[in-house]
């Protein structure tokens, strides 16, 4: 019950590039894949462990960072005014990770030879279906800039030191729908009123036109470090 969000911090560098540190490890380029497995993963270890329902993996993948970056409900829930960022996981359906099928840019994976039982078979990303039963059908240029306001509710209005009172709000409570629907909306957490200051939370979704036109997805290197940011890998510490 402790677990209140999951990320990948996805940031993949190759073996020979890994292997620039072998004699000193600050040479280390930091980071590793996982934005791909992310998902499968967590429900492996979660759902299907029988730690977590299904509404907590929502709450952790999900709705909860999407309260913290101060982005929900455009972001982080399915209703009217948000973005159709959509996510259909098969729960039956098993698949062992493999660098040699993965789409992530990287020879090798941290998650080598972990069979996942839930797998993702539909991505909607603000309505576009990036992946079709399985099939990765990504565009270069899709993307668009989402403004993050700042003092987040849910981080800044937060008894401090108090997990359960966190946990309290991140539960996903259901109601019951009218038949000819057939689907439960989860309802806003307790205390979700402070929710209703978001700059988002009576905005609608915005539109955009994808800035490219549909291409294969080719993989274009990391870019360089931007102006100001500090070098994490620069470090006067030394051992005598």
């Amino acid at each position: 019950d402790d677990l209140q969000v999951t990320g990948s911090d996805n940031c993949t560098f190759n073996e020979d590039q890994k292997a620039l540190g072998s004699k000193d490890f600050t040479k280390i380029p930091n980071g590793v894949n996982g934005v791909e497995d992310r998902m499968s993963v967590v429900w492996e270890r979660g759902v299907h462990a029988g730690l977590m329902d299904p509404q907590r993996y929502v709450a952790v993948t999900s709705a909860n960072a999407a309260r913290i970056f101060n982005l929900y409900p455009r972001k982080g829930c399915i209703a009217e005014g948000s973005d159709a960022d959509i996510l259909i996981m098969n729960p039956n359906k098993t698949r062992v990770i493999s660098a040699k099928t993965h789409h992530q840019a990287v020879d090798y994976n941290i998650f080598e030879g972990m069979e996942c039982h839930g797998v993702p078979e539909y991505v909607i990303v603000n309505g576009r279906v990036c992946v079709d039963e399985g099939d990765l059908k990504v565009v270069e240029g899709h993307g668009a800039f989402v403004e993050t306001p700042c003092h987040a509710p849910f981080v800044y209005e937060t008894p401090q030191g108090s997990v359960a009172a966190v946990n309290d709000m991140t539960q996903q409570l259901q109601i019951d729908v009218p038949p000819s629907n057939g689907h439960h909306e989860p309802l806003p957490p307790a205390g979700a009123a402070a929710y209703a200051r978001s700059p988002y939370a009576l905005s609608p979704a915005l539109s955009f036109v994808p800035s490219m036109a549909e291409s294969t997805v080719s993989s274009t290197g990391k870019a360089p470090r931007q102006e100001g940011q500090r070098n994490l890998q620069d470090s006067t510490f030394s051992i005598s």
